[in-house]
C-alpha cells in the first residue's frame, strides 16, 4: 500500500510537471466517458428503472401494449387480448390462483372540467385529466398517500358517494398545496366530487408519462366520461389489467391459470350458443402476461432501439478518445525513455516501472472520469428535455450509474495506458542514447508506427460516425420532403368537446354549424372545418364495412379509418378531389347518408370500376344507420405516420351524426398567413358561442408534423453531435502526431533545406504523410462504415446504408479536416532555420 501511494503521489507530481498534457488528456477522456455516462442514464431512466412502489418485480401486465382507446367487438374478441370488459375482469378477480391481486385501469385518461364549488363557483373552468381505476388499484401497487387516503373498493361501488385522489403535481400547481385540501369538494364534469387524498411527488401511475391529475373509482365511469356506462356491456373493451404476482408464484404459471380463465369466461359467456366454430375461437383466444415493474412506458418502446445504437456510438467515440490519449502517452514515453532508462539502470525493475507508468494512465482515467460526472449532468438534463418533456424520468445517479462510469473509467485507463506503458518499460540506457544520436540523422518518410496506427483506427472509426450522421440527416430531410397528401402550411388546429360543456349528441350539428359559420368569418381565415381527428395527431379510429359488391377471402376483415368531417374539408386541407364532390354544407341530417372514400379504398375495393353512387354498410354496433352512398374520391394522404402508405379511408359528414362518436373534434383553419397569430383570436370567437366549451391541443400542422419527426431529429442530432466530437478527437490526435513527428525530424528538415530543398516540398512532406493516414484510415473505415449502417437500416427512410453520396460526403470532410490538421506542422515544418540544425549536428 506504501509503494502505491508513492506511485500515486509521483504520478500527480509528473502530471503537474506537464500541465497542457494532463488537461489535453484529461478532456478527452472527459468527453467519452461523459458521453458514455450521459447516454447510459438515460438509458437506466428509459429502460431499466422500476415504478416507484413497493415491490414492483412483483407486478404483472396483461399486456404491454403501449396504445389506448376503445374497442367495441360483437361477437366477443379472440386473438391476443390487449384491452379487457369491466366482465373479464370481473372474472379474473373471482377466479384467480395466481395473484395477490388484479386491478382494471380504464385505457385511456378522461379529459375534465374542474370547477371550485361553494363561494367559487364562479371562477372559470380548470382543464384536467383524469384516470378511472378500480378501487384496490393503490393497494394493489402498494402506494399509500401522503395527505388523507388513497382509493378504496368501497369507494368503487354504485351508490357510493364521489370521492377522488389528486396528484401532487396538481395540488401544488393548481391548488397552491392547499394543507386543507383533503375533504374539500370540486365540481367535475358536473358531479361534485369529495377529495379524500393527494398521492406522493414520485408517484405518476403505472405509465410512464406525466401523472394523471385526478385517480377516479371505475363506478363513476358514466359520470366522468357523459356516455352510457361501460359496466354491464360484455362487448366494449376499455380496460387494462395489472396484477401482483403471489410469493413463489412464476410468470409462466399465472399465464397459464390467465388463459383457462379467459376460455373458460368466454365459453361460460357463449352458454346455449357455444358452436364448434365458437369453440374453435375461443382456443385461438390468449392473454400475453409481460412483467410490469418498469410499468407501460410509451419512451421504452419509442425509444429503445435508439438508445442501443446510441450506446454504441457512444462506446466508438470513448475508443477514439482513448486512442488520443494512448496516442499521446507513446509520445511522452518517446520523450521519457532517457528518465526511464536511467531509473532501470540505478536498479528499478521493468514491473515496478510499468506500475509506475500504469498508476500514471490510471490517474488520468479517474481525473476523466469525475470531469466526465460532471459533464454528463449537463448532458443529461438537455436530453430529457429533448427526449420526454414532461415524462417523470428520475435521472439521478444511482449505483447502476456511478458503477457503469467508473467501470467504462478503469477499462478507458487500461485501454489507453497499458500498452504505452509495456512499450516504456521496455527501454535500457544504451538504447536510449543510441536513439539520442540518431534523432538527428534519420532521413526518409514517418514509418507507420503505434502511435500512427492509432491515429488510423480513429480515422476508421470517425468515418463510421460520420457516415451514419449523414444516413440519418438524409434520412430526415427525405421525410421532411415526403409528399403526405395535404398542404400542412398555415393550418390551425385546436380540439374541443362539447361532452364536457354538458351538450347532448343531437345538438352537435347545430353547434358545429354555428362554431364553422363564426369562424369563416374571422380576418384571414381562408377556410374552416372540422374532424375527429387531425393528420399527423397520433390518432386513428378504425371501422369493418361491409360491401354488397366485394367478394372478401374467408376470414377477411374490410377494416378501414373512418373519420367525421365538416364542410370543405378537402378544400381547408388541400386535397384534390378526384371525382365527384367533397361533402358540403348540404349534408346534414336531413339528408341521405353519403361518404367521400379516398384513392386507396378505391383501389382496394373497387379496381377496375367507378365507386361514385355505390353503396356500402358498417359493420360496427356504434354506425347502425346506412347504406352509405359514395359521392366523391379525395387524394391519399398520409394521416398517422410519413413513413407509412395512406390506407383505405371513408370520410363521413359530421353534421348527420348525432351520437357519441361526434364529440370531441379538432377545428382546422386555413389562414393567410402565420397560423399561431390566429389563435387567441379564434379562442376569444369560440368563448363567445359558449364559454364552457373547453378548449385543448392548440397546434399548426406544421408543428404536429415536426413533432412525428422529433425521434429522428433527435437521432440525428445526436448522432452529429457524436460525430462531429470524434471528428474533433480525430483531428486532433492526427495534429499532434504530426506536430510530434516534425519536432523530431527538425534535424533532418533542417539538412533538407540546407541542402536545397523547396519549402512547399517540406510542406508537401509533411501533408503526405498526414493524407497517407487518412487513406489508409479511408480504406478500412469506408467498408467498417456499410457495414455498420446495415444494423441501422430500419432507422432510415429514402436511404441505403450504403448511399454513395453519403459516403463520399463523409470522406471529404474527413479529408479536409486532415489537411487542415496536417497543415499547421507542415507551415512550422517550413520555418525550421537550417543554421540551427546544422550547429545541432
Amino acid at each position: 500500500m506504501e509503494t502505491l501511494l508513492q506511485d500515486i503521489r509521483y504520478g500527480i507530481r509528473t502530471l503537474f510537471k506537464r500541465p497542457w498534457f494532463a488537461f489535453i488528456a484529461i478532456t478527452t477522456l472527459a468527453l467519452g466517458i461523459g458521453a458514455n455516462t450521459a447516454i447510459f442514464t438515460l438509458v437506466n431512466a428509459v429502460m431499466l428503472k422500476t415504478l416507484p412502489v413497493n415491490k414492483p418485480e412483483e407486478l404483472v401486465l396483461f399486456t404491454d401494449a403501449t396504445n389506448e382507446g376503445t374497442s367495441i367487438d360483437d361477437p366477443p374478441k379472440t386473438g391476443e387480448w390487449r384491452r379487457f370488459s369491466y366482465a373479464s375482469y370481473e372474472y379474473f378477480r373471482n377466479h384467480n390462483q395466481s395473484f395477490q391481486d388484479i386491478t382494471a385501469i380504464r385505457s385511456g385518461g378522461s379529459g375534465l372540467s374542474v370547477r371550485k364549488t361553494s363561494s367559487q363557483s364562479g371562477e372559470p373552468a380548470q382543464r384536467a385529466r383524469g384516470q378511472l381505476v378500480s378501487g384496490n388499484y393503490f393497494s394493489a401497487l402498494g402506494v399509500t398517500a401522503i395527505r388523507g387516503r388513497a382509493l378504496t373498493p368501497s369507494d368503487d361501488v354504485s351508490g357510493a358517494p364521489p370521492a377522488a385522489v389528486i396528484s401532487h403535481k396538481y395540488w401544488r400547481e393548481q391548488l397552491n398545496g392547499d394543507a386543507q385540501i383533503v375533504g374539500k369538494n370540486l365540481l367535475i364534469n358536473g358531479t361534485n366530487f369529495t377529495v379524500v387524498g393527494v398521492m406522493p411527488a414520485e408517484f405518476f401511475g403505472e405509465r410512464v408519462r406525466r401523472p394523471p391529475d385526478f385517480w377516479m373509482p371505475l363506478a363513476f365511469q358514466s359520470q366522468i366520461e357523459l356516455r352510457e356506462s361501460f359496466l354491464e356491456n360484455p362487448q366494449v373493451y376499455w380496460l387494462g389489467l395489472l396484477g401482483r404476482l403471489k410469493p413463489g408464484e412464476s410468470m409462466q404459471q399465472a399465464e397459464a391459470g390467465v388463459n383457462f380463465a379467459l376460455r373458460q369466461f368466454l365459453t361460460e359467456q357463449a352458454g346455449s350458443q357455444l358452436s364448434d366454430d365458437r369453440r374453435r375461437s375461443i382456443q385461438e383466444t390468449y392473454v400475453k402476461l409481460a412483467s410490469g415493474a418498469g410499468g407501460i412506458s410509451g419512451l421504452r418502446r419509442r425509444y429503445s432501439t435508439p438508445l442501443r445504437m446510441l450506446m454504441v456510438i457512444v462506446a466508438l467515440v470513448l475508443l477514439i478518445a482513448c486512442a488520443n490519449v494512448g496516442g499521446l502517452l507513446l509520445s511522452r514515453a518517446t520523450s521519457r525513455k532517457a528518465e526511464i532508462s536511467m531509473r532501470m539502470a540505478l536498479g528499478a525493475s521493468r514491473g515496478r516501472i510499468l506500475r509506475q507508468l500504469t498508476t500514471e494512465s490510471m490517474l488520468l482515467a479517474v481525473f476523466g472520469g469525475l470531469l466526465g460526472v460532471m459533464l454528463s449532468y449537463w448532458g443529461v438534463m438537455l436530453l430529457v428535455r429533448l427526449v420526454a418533456r414532461e415524462a417523470p424520468l428520475d435521472t439521478r445517479p444511482d449505483l447502476a450509474v456511478l458503477g457503469f462510469t467508473a467501470a467504462v473509467s478503469i477499462i478507458s485507463g487500461i485501454l489507453f495506458g497499458l500498452w504505452p506503458a509495456v512499450r516504456a518499460s521496455k527501454a535500457d540506457l544504451a538504447s536510449a542514447i543510441k536513439e539520442r544520436t540518431r534523432i538527428g540523422t534519420r532521413s526518409g518518410r514517418l514509418r507507420l508506427s503505434p502511435s500512427s496506427a492509432l491515429v488510423v483506427l480513429q480515422v476508421s472509426l470517425s468515418m463510421v460516425l460520420l457516415t451514419g450522421a449523414g444516413l440519418f440527416a438524409g434520412s430526415l430531410l427525405q421525410l421532411q420532403r415526403e409528399d403526405l397528401g395535404f398542404n400542412r402550411d398555415n393550418v390551425l388546429v385546436l380540439t374541443i368537446d362539447p361532452r364536457l360543456a354538458g351538450y347532448k349528441p343531437d345538438e352537435l350539428p347545430s353547434l358545429y354549424q354555428r362554431i364553422l359559420d363564426r369562424l369563416s368569418a374571422v380576418p384571414n381565415v381562408r377556410s374552416a372545418t372540422l374532424a375527429t381527428y387531425a393528420p399527423l395527431s397520433g390518432t386513428r379510429r378504425s371501422s369493418s364495412i361491409l360491401i354488397p359488391s366485394f367478394n372478401a377471402t374467408n376470414d377477411e376483415d374490410l377494416v378501414i379509418d373512418d373519420i367525421l368531417t365538416g364542410p370543405n374539408y378537402a378544400r381547408t386541407l388541400g386535397l384534390p378531389v378526384l371525382q365527384g364532390r367533397e361533402i358540403g354544407p348540404q349534408d346534414t341530417v336531413a339528408s341521405h347518408k353519403i361518404a367521400v372514400v379516398n384513392q386507396s379504398f378505391v383501389n382496394r375495393y373497387f379496381q377496375n370500376q367507378n365507386p361514385l353512387g355505390r353503396t356500402f354498410k358498417f359493420d360496427d354496433v356504434e354506425i347502425k344507420s346506412g347504406p352509405f352512398e359514395i359521392v366523391g374520391i379525395v387524394g391519399d394522404i398520409k394521416s398517422v405516420d410519413p413513413r407509412e402508405p395512406a390506407q383505405p379511408t371513408v370520410y363521413r359528414p359530421i353534421l348527420q351524426v348525432q351520437d357519441q362518436s361526434a364529440y370531441s373534434v379538432t377545428i382546422h383553419l386555413r389562414t393567410q398567413g402565420d397560423a399561431s397569430a390566429l389563435a387567441p383570436n379564434v379562442r376569444q370567437m369560440i368563448n363567445q358561442i359558449d364559454d364552457k366549451l373547453p378548449i385543448f391541443e392548440v397546434t399548426t400542422l406544421d408543428a404536429s408534423f415536426n413533432e412525428t419527426l422529433r425521434q429522428e431529429q433527435l437521432v440525428m442530432q445526436l448522432v452529429s453531435f457524436f460525430g462531429a466530437l470524434a471528428l474533433m478527437l480525430a483531428s486532433i490526435g492526427l495534429y499532434g502526431l504530426m506536430a510530434h513527428g516534425v519536432a523530431r525530424r527538425t534535424n533532418e528538415i533542417g539538412i533538407r533545406m540546407a541542402l536545397g530543398a523547396r519549402r512547399s516540398s517540406i510542406a508537401w512532406m509533411v501533408l503526405r504523410e498526414t493524407l497517407l493516414l487518412v487513406v489508409v484510415g479511408l480504406l478500412i473505415g469506408v467498408p467498417a462504415a456499410v457495414f455498420a449502417a446495415r444494423f441501422v437500416s430500419s432507422q432510415l427512410f429514402g436511404l441505403s446504408p450504403g448511399d454513395p453520396v453519403t459516403l463520399a460526403a463523409a470522406a471529404a470532410v474527413l479529408i479536409v479536416v486532415a489537411i487542415v490538421a496536417g497543415y499547421v506542422p507542415a507551415r512550422r515544418a517550413t520555418k525550421v532555420d537550417p543554421l540551427v540544425a546544422l550547429r545541432y549536428e
